[in-house]
């Protein structure tokens, strides 16, 4: 049986304290003209809330999971290069992801681990990931972590957009993104854009259909690279509804189609599986 614990809370705050700590690393990288500001005011608006905990019902009712272990089929589009394979993907919480992929062109892997991630192509080397690059969730294949962690999670500010039709349908939307105390303001600004995820429920079952963030080059936080996940073919294991159809998009091109086969729930993924190798330089 799955029970919200002690254990649940302290993850959270363990987050937020790593964030804290990319935070300070992300203000050093930026030079020391910016000045240390008072805490900002996080909005956690009520109606954001409610539309989460509604999703969360309808997703795993009155449960919490803490982590998952999806297995699927893979199509893997890069420009000309278009693969095939089988994919599997682990999460533990929000922060803590690996995606390995076993494709006809070879293996492929990424990391996340809190406010640090490492990828691998088909050669095996691996590069780290910019910090720009680890603000959004590692989650990203699950929606219901990143709703649990936005519930638990004081530093994430929430808003409701309300109705939204962008996406070709009628659909609820709301926007959450991380605010940390004593930073500036510019700092403050910074964090809230790489950190922003926009996700779109349906209005009658409340489920997340599309979950919405900027990646960005290594070199160049500045230009957002919109990413766009669309979840579909929702179907009931262990007493949750997990997305079964699940697509990736980079700049509107699919990039990575899923179909999943198989899904472990709360099955006691530990930490270790999520540690970063030691890495080269990011982008090539």
């Amino acid at each position: 049986m799955w029970k919200l614990t002690r254990q649940s809370l302290v993850s959270a705050l363990c987050q937020a304290l790593i964030f804290a700590f990319a935070s300070v690393l992300l203000f050093c990288s930026l030079g020391p003209r910016h000045a240390i500001a008072a805490p900002q005011a996080v909005v956690r608006d009520p109606q954001a809330l409610t539309l989460i905990s509604s999703s969360l019902k309808a997703l795993t009712g009155q449960a919490t999971v803490n982590d998952v272990i999806v297995q699927a089929t893979a199509a893997y589009v890069a420009g000309s290069d278009e693969e095939n394979g089988a994919a599997t993907l682990t999460a533990l919480g929000n922060q803590q992801s690996l995606l390995q992929l076993n494709l006809s062109g070879g293996p492929r892997q990424e990391i996340r681990n809190g406010p640090a991630g490492a990828w691998s192509g088909p050669d095996g080397t691996a590069h780290s990931m910019a910090i720009h690059n680890c603000w959004t969730d590692g989650s990203w294949f699950l929606p219901t972590l990143t709703l649990e962690a936005v519930l638990a999670d004081p530093q994430l500010a929430v808003a409701y957009l309300g109705p939204d039709t962008t996406k070709g349908r009628p659909l609820l939307h709301l926007q959450v993104a991380r605010v940390l105390p004593g930073q500036s303001a510019s700092v403050t600004a910074l964090i809230l854009r790489l950190s922003a995820m926009d996700i779109y429920f349906d209005p009658q079952s409340f489920l997340p259909l599309v979950l919405d963030f900027n990646t960005h080059p290594d070199s160049d936080a500045g230009t957002n690279l919109p990413v766009e996940i669309q979840f579909g073919n929702f179907q009931n294991t262990s007493g949750a509804l997990v997305p079964f159809h699940i697509q990736k998009y980079l700049q509107g091109t699919l990039t990575l189609d899923l179909v999943v086969t198989n899904v472990s729930i709360n099955s006691g993924v530990p930490q270790s599986e999520f540690a970063i190798p030691p890495t080269t330089g990011g982008e090539s």
